[in-house]
């Protein structure tokens, strides 16, 4: 019959009283001290008794039972190991029947109060693959555990449990041994030979075979069968936010007879690391206060490598960051009412990536002043235009930004100034002066053009002879280079050149130099190019400026510049986009890949250009694991249940097969009897595309189907089966599509 394990442990409101010494003492000392405590007391001052009847309850004694681990065992918290004992001191029972006896038992330690206390209690004890239950409400252990909840096989455990019950489990299991040892002598004084397998003549020493009769069937043991094992079935993951960890509660689930109990869920082994995720999470901009905070959700990778997700997103108060102004991207607003400069700025935070994220688009500055700009004509030409016989005062605008001085173009101002030519000035004298011709004895006067500005003259022209008084004449003649030309870029003007002559004796004789003509040619712009300026989102344009109607045609007087005072011309705004990078990121078997922000604009001269303005949340690529499944090498194991024992344990499964019986004739029967198997270790591990593991591995063992060994007798008719012990072991073959079908059971495919 199988041992029944316990459902739960408990604690104790009152703490029992520490088996292992507190003060360092050597084993031999331990258990002499162990030994010293055992009494034989009646039941009632701990524990309670196994029965409900209170006539029974009286006559339980409970005694000090001395045991060791077989091995140094670390103790889970909360949850229930198995764990082999060896039987030291049995009070009132034979050594004898404790020789080879292993006690099966669960432990654990629990927390009160931040001591460590374990916690046993025994479930059976087993002898050669025999095993007798025990109630395990009726055998329990506490004892207080150092830091590290170790036992070591040296020191002594003392269990507190019922003598009677202990004792006639060691005696049904002795018992139980001496029958199968008769058993084998008797097979083997009737020739029977197992241990080969080879069929032996019976004719000499069995001469009553013929008379033989099968033996009557076997007495089952009819008390319930009860197994017990833990479970995360009905239970829920505890998220534990405290130490950043998801629990998987489990629960002891106990059958008897095919009924099914639970026992209350408690945090189990399972456990699993929880993150944060801001990767899933958009940052909290608040314009009110000037911060920007980012927030994330918590999330933690089960065993099969799947992503769980806890709760909502929320913000993080450590990971707060200033929204400013920036004032580098944007292009000042020059307001020529008021007469202000007005500076522009977006609003930006840096992230905890450290990449800059824009919050606001360009807007008047809430922290740089407008600065004034100034109006002047310093810089600017005068411009003429002789057939209306008008000049034009020009202006620009200065201002100053960050210790830069900067300007406008030239403009007209508005103010006119009439032409006027004279050949004196105000006081009598002549302005230029005369031209004296000794061949004829002639004087030709000169005069010029001038304005009056602010009450001062100013002179337009150069000196002209008057062609009135004698036959002198202008003539560009030796004056078509316009590169000797007068070029005001100011006032968007050149001035062709002359000179002028008469003839004597009709020969040409030239009266002056190429000088400043009254021709006036108009600058033409051509847009050749542009030059961008992305960190500002304008471009200046490339300018060649030229004059046509010259005697050589068309003269580029600049050539694809910029010209001074040249507007700013923006960018076509597109709208956003996102944009992939090279950042791949994880979160456990989660691949992420990067996304900038970013906004699209058009140059002037018809390019693309993209503005990164932050980060966009990077886009999942999915679960990019793989469970990779290995397996280890083949290993046996196999179970000899004895033909003597009436209580017989099922580990080999049914048997049905056709018997017979002198008083019951022909009939099916199912039978347990030895049985092997083979089994292999299979380990799952959970790898990423970039080759981490992810988790711990985890290993499970798979085994295949019994081999069954059911013998008929040699030499009996086909109708005896005999009962005998299988001395030869063979194993059967695990094959891959078992090996599968586990990996299926476990989950893992």
């Amino acid at each position: 019959m199988k041992p029944i394990l316990p459902v739960l442990l408990f604690v104790c409101a009152g703490l029992a009283t520490t088996s292992l010494p507190a003060s360092a003492q050597s084993p031999d000392e331990d258990l002499a001290a162990a030994r010293a405590a055992v009494t034989q007391t009646p039941s009632g001052s701990n524990g309670d008794v196994s029965s409900d009847d209170p006539d029974m309850a009286a006559m339980v004694k409970k005694v000090k039972i001395i045991t060791r681990s077989k091995s140094a065992t670390e103790l889970p918290e909360n949850t229930p190991i198995a764990l082999d004992l060896g039987l030291v001191d049995v009070p009132g029972a034979d050594n004898k029947l404790t020789e080879g006896v292993t006690a099966k038992a669960y432990a654990r330690y629990v927390k009160v109060e931040e001591q460590k206390v374990g916690q046993l209690v025994l479930s059976g004890v087993e002898k050669d693959g025999r095993a007798e239950a025990l109630n395990s409400d009726d055998f329990v252990a506490q004892f207080a555990l150092e830091d590290d909840p170790r036992l070591d096989p040296e020191a002594p455990i003392t269990i507190e449990g019922d003598q009677s019950e202990l004792i006639a489990a060691l005696k049904r299991l002795a018992v139980a041994g001496d029958d199968e040892t008769a058993s084998k002598k008797e097979v083997e004084e009737a020739g029977v030979g197992a241990s080969d397998g080879a069929v032996a003549s019976n004719a000499a020493s069995n001469p009553d075979a013929g008379s033989y009769t099968t033996p009557g069937a076997l007495e089952l043991d009819n008390t319930p069968q009860t197994s017990t094992r833990i479970t995360a079935e009905g239970c829920k993951m505890r998220i534990d936010l405290d130490q950043l960890q998801a629990i998987q509660q489990t629960r002891m689930a106990t059958t008897t007879d095919g009924e099914t109990s639970y026992g209350t869920c408690a945090d189990g082994e399972e456990r699993y690391k929880i993150n944060k995720s801001y990767s899933a999470c958009s940052y909290i901009e608040d314009l009110d206060a000037r911060t920007a905070t980012a927030s994330f959700i918590y999330y933690y990778t089960d065993g099969s490598g799947n992503r769980v997700e806890h709760g909502a997103c929320q913000p993080d108060p450590e990971a707060r960051f200033d929204i400013v102004e920036d004032s580098e991207a944007c292009r000042v607003t020059l307001d020529y009412d008021a007469g202000n400069v007005i500076t522009n700025a977006k609003l930006v935070y840096t992230n905890q990536n450290g990449r800059k994220v824009e919050v606001r688009d360009c807007s008047p500055s809430e922290q740089i002043a407008p600065a004034p700009m100034t109006a002047t004509a310093e810089g600017c030409d005068i411009r003429d235009d002789f057939d209306a016989g008008v000049s034009y005062q020009r202006h620009k605008y200065v201002y100053e930004l960050n210790g830069v001085s900067y300007s406008t173009a030239c403009t007209d101002s508005g103010t006119e100034y009439k032409h006027q030519t004279i050949y004196k000035s105000d006081s009598g004298d002549y302005v230029c002066t005369p031209l004296i011709n000794s061949k004829d004895k002639s004087v030709t006067l000169q005069s010029r053009v001038r304005i009056l500005v602010n009450g001062l003259e100013q002179f337009r022209t150069a000196c002209t002879p008057d062609t009135t008084s004698m036959e002198v004449m202008a003539t560009t003649e030796g004056c078509e280079d316009p590169a000797y030309w007068t070029h005001s870029m100011s006032a968007g003007q050149s001035y062709g050149s002359e000179r002028y002559y008469y003839f004597y004796d009709d020969k040409q004789e030239f009266i002056t130099d190429c000088q400043k003509s009254d021709q006036v040619y108009t600058h033409q712009i051509e847009i050749t190019g542009w030059q961008p300026h992305d960190d500002q989102l304008f471009a200046y344009a490339l300018s060649t400026v030229y004059i046509d109607g010259t005697p050589q045609g068309r003269y580029n007087i600049k050539t694809s510049e910029v010209l001074p005072g040249t507007a700013q011309t923006p960018y076509t705004y597109d709208g956003e986009s996102t944009a992939p990078t090279s950042e791949i990121s994880y979160e456990d078997c989660t691949k992420f890949q990067g996304q900038n922000l970013v906004k699209n604009y058009t140059r002037p001269d018809g390019t693309k250009y993209s503005l990164v303005a932050g980060e966009a949340d990077p886009v999942s690529l999915g679960d990019v694991c793989s469970v990779q499944i290995t397996w280890g090498p083949d290993y046996h194991d196999q179970f000899e249940n004895s033909p003597r024992n009436y209580k017989v344990v099922n580990k080999c499964g049914g048997y049905t097969f056709m018997d017979w019986s002198e008083n019951r004739g022909s009939f099916r029967a199912t039978d347990y009897y030895h049985c092997s198997w083979t089994l292999a270790d299979g380990t799952k591990t959970i790898v990423r595309d970039d080759g981490q593991t992810i988790g711990e591995p985890q290993t499970n063992s798979c085994r295949s189907a019994p081999r069954q060994f059911i013998r008929t007798e040699p030499d009996n008719p086909d109708f005896v089966r005999g009962i005998s012990w299988y001395g030869g072991w063979s194993y059967p073959t695990l094959t891959a599509i078992e090996k599968n079908n586990c990996a299926v059971t476990w989950g893992w495919q």
